[in-house]
């Protein structure tokens, strides 16, 4: 395995998720009275665009450690998910379900703040792998998940979503 280029250290946001966004080509917005039937439906249209990556750890991981890097770590997953994401002019920025959904209410709305952080991805695509090692907090394990980016090919191909990856 070779040393990871980058590594970065966040938390899994409040509500349980883990969101990269894609400024350049999302388009999350859905209707000031959404549903989140139809949120829910609009991240996956999404993701399967490649213009967002968010899957949904729970409460109880919110708030938890997340390790972000080039370079799985050697830790055995508890499970794990990806997809393809394209990064245009605007970056990549690690992001929340609150601001998500702000994109979602008003038009005018950028699917990320200030204070998120932009990840080290130029332009390309990506594969971006989630790796989740606890269940909760109980576990103490730290970190409790990772996410991985990796330039990809162009013509690389992931799986259509049907729903955001371990929203039940």
């Amino acid at each position: 395995m070779s040393e990871a280029e980058f590594e970065l250290h966040a938390v899994v946001d409040e509500d349980g998720f883990v969101a990269l966004v894609c400024p350049d080509t999302y388009s999350g917005y859905v209707s000031e009275d959404w549903t989140l039937d139809q949120v829910l439906a609009t991240f996956v249209e999404q993701m399967n665009t490649g213009a967002l990556f968010a899957v949904y750890l729970g409460p109880d991981l919110a708030n938890a450690s997340l390790r972000i890097s080039d370079t799985p770590s050697t830790a055995a997953a508890r499970r794990e998910v990806s997809g393809l994401i394209r990064v245009g002019e605007g970056g990549l920025w690690l992001t929340d379900y609150t601001q998500l959904t702000m994109a979602a209410q008003f038009s005018d709305t950028a699917p990320y703040a200030a204070h998120h952080v932009r990840m080290p991805a130029p332009s390309g695509v990506y594969h971006v792998t989630l790796r989740q090692f606890a269940s909760s907090y109980e576990d103490e394990l730290d970190p409790a998940a990772e996410l991985v980016i990796r330039h990809s090919e162009i013509g690389a191909i992931c799986p259509r979503l049907n729903a955001v990856p371990w929203f039940e």
